[in-house]
């Protein structure tokens, strides 16, 4: 979904792996948890930019790392393992506030900047065969909280207090205005 989004707004990027393994964090604090997976993607794309000797091409361009995850009642609900976690993921959410926090981190020649966004999302409640055909799907794989904005979700928002694009893992509103100051 980021690529999506990056595309969207004709910023030309590429991807990399920067080798950081999230599952390595030992935090139960969602906006912890979200800002040290988002600071640690950076210094470990740092590392291997500068092992492979790209790091002072990529700095001239700018290097963008982004974590997502999801709270529900102060919850850290990461991505699930298999179709039973999910469903426990899901069935969790039904009918509560679910909110994304998203960390991004943007270093380049020039500057740099982090920011940690939310977005909050009140629910309603589930429809069971719904929620079971997104399960069987697979959709769901990857995602923090099995959180899908743009998909399953996206019938039962009721309110929604912050950026979509915050949801959908990359606060681009703020990253556009801080490479407008640059």
């Amino acid at each position: 979904m980021r690529a999506e989004i990056l595309r969207s707004q004709g910023i030309a990027f590429a991807q990399i792996e920067s080798g950081f393994d999230e599952e390595s964090l030992v935090i139960s604090d969602p906006k912890c948890f979200a800002y040290m997976a988002c600071i640690k993607k950076l210094e470990s794309t740092l590392f291997v930019l500068a092992q492979e000797n790209k790091l002072e091409d990529a700095l001239r361009g700018g290097i963008l790392c982004a974590d997502s995850v999801v709270s529900v009642e102060g919850k850290l609900l990461r991505k699930a393992k298999n179709k039973q976690e999910a469903i426990n993921m899901l069935e969790f959410q039904s009918t509560k506030q679910v909110s994304i926090l998203t960390a991004l981190a943007y270093k380049s020649q020039r500057g740099s900047f982090t920011d940690m966004s939310a977005c909050h999302l009140e629910l309603g409640c589930f429809d069971e065969a719904h929620l079971r055909e997104y399960v069987d799907s697979g959709l769901w794989r990857g995602k923090a909280g099995c959180v899908m904005v743009e998909g399953f979700h996206r019938r039962y928002i009721r309110t929604q207090v912050g950026l979509e694009s915050s949801a959908l893992g990359l606060s681009i509103e703020k990253l556009l205005v801080f490479l407008g100051l640059l």
